[in-house]
């Protein structure tokens, strides 16, 4: 590795492999530094979303006249969704300009169900004067726990049995009180409603659970995939899992299992302030490039004409230094050779990281060469090469 900046002479033996090239390329004695700074400024106004820009704008009141200013998304100024009044006073004032207030309209006592004359505006659950200050009533009635448990139960054979399990006293309660939502069961997963009320009520129910645990543990499905699957949308899905109390990946682990299996595409993505962009090889095929370093070598192996894919893999390995599991997304593999390639440079090297990589890749079998080198121009004369 190197501790010496080659610009300043600066000792960058402290620093991590990252900082070391950040450093390498913000050096103020760097000669290039003006066009490294103009290229990032390109690189970041094109991965900008400016599609949708918050734009400003100057409003008239639809009731006072008064001129006003607001910011809104573009779009949404487009197809008029934005507010016209300059105060929540005005918005109220102006919605009930046109109705004539005076105006009465008959309601009736929620409580007496006396005829009463009202305000337009008033709502219809209203009560008189007399049972407005009448006190009131202790409430004997029963509890909403009540009468969801006897809606549950069914009269037969002079017993109250109830209506999904078909037993008095329920084996499995909570299943029972959960079916509540019987529409998303039948609608959406295929509940068989000729089991309701019988002995295999449960093995149904269960059957249906499985096949919810299949596609997000075992297949891996997202919520989203699962909601497409079985024509629900996501608020649903999401609810579905709380009240089954099936566990829900966390964000981190989304990502994971997104990245793993190929639903994350890379190709627009470039962290770092080098040059990247597209390749076409020898098949004609477009490829992606993160690097000066990868495309000269994308032209070596084209040259001999060799079958290789870029970024296809997508391999578990734990990072010691971050003390996790990861994701390792090799630069190179060659199927023929079954030989995974990374390509990187002195100064980006990490090599506690990379030897986390290599110890995974060989435990699952792939033949794994390093090349490490120096310098833009003749990378791959003075290139180190170490096979694993």
């Amino acid at each position: 590795m190197i501790n010496e900046c080659r610009y300043c002479g600066k000792n960058v033996s402290s620093l991590k492999p990252e900082q070391k090239g950040q450093h390498l390329m913000s050096c103020k004695s760097n000669p290039n530094l003006e066009k490294i700074n103009k290229k990032r400024i390109e690189t970041r106004s094109k991965n900008q979303r400016l599609k949708n820009p918050i734009i400003n704008v100057k409003l008239k009141c639809l009731y006072c006249d008064k001129e006003f200013k607001i910011l809104v998304i573009k779009s949404n100024y487009e197809r008029g969704d934005y507010r016209k009044c300059c105060s929540r006073k005005c918005s109220s004032q102006y919605s009930h300009s046109h109705l004539d207030l005076t105006q009465k309209k008959n309601s009736k006592c929620k409580k007496c169900g006396q005829i009463i004359k009202v305000s337009i505006l008033c709502s219809d659950n209203i009560y008189c004067d007399e049972c407005r200050k009448s006190p009131k009533k202790a409430d004997t009635s029963d509890t909403a726990k009540d009468i969801r448990k006897r809606k549950r139960k069914i009269y037969k054979n002079g017993v109250y049995l109830c209506k999904y399990c078909d037993k008095e006293i329920c084996e499995r309660p909570n299943i029972c009180k959960k079916f509540t939502q019987k529409n998303v069961y039948e609608l959406y997963l295929g509940f068989d409603l000729s089991k309701k009320g019988t002995v295999e009520f449960y093995n149904e129910f269960d059957r249906i659970v499985n096949n919810l645990k299949k596609d997000y543990y075992d297949d891996e499905l997202s919520f989203t995939e699962i909601g497409k699957k079985y024509k629900m949308n996501y608020q649903t899905v999401h609810m579905l899992f709380k009240n089954l109390g099936l566990s829900a990946r966390t964000n981190s682990e989304a990502v994971i299992n997104a990245i793993k299996n190929g639903k994350q595409i890379f190709d627009n993505l470039n962290p770092y302030p080098y040059k990247s962009g597209y390749h076409i090889n020898w098949k004609g095929e477009k490829i992606h490039y993160r690097s000066n370093y990868e495309r000269e070598y994308y032209e070596i192996l084209d040259k001999d004409k060799v079958n290789y894919e870029i970024e296809k893999l997508r391999i578990i390995y734990y990072d010691t230094q971050k003390k996790k599991r990861r994701i390792s997304i090799p630069d190179i593999y060659i199927k023929d050779l079954n030989e995974i390639i990374e390509i990187k440079s002195k100064w980006t090297l990490d090599e506690i990281n990379m030897r986390d990589k290599i110890k995974a890749y060989k435990k699952l079998g792939y033949n794994v060469k390093l090349m490490i080198g120096e310098g833009n121009k003749n990378f791959f004369k003075n290139v180190e090469e170490i096979r694993y």
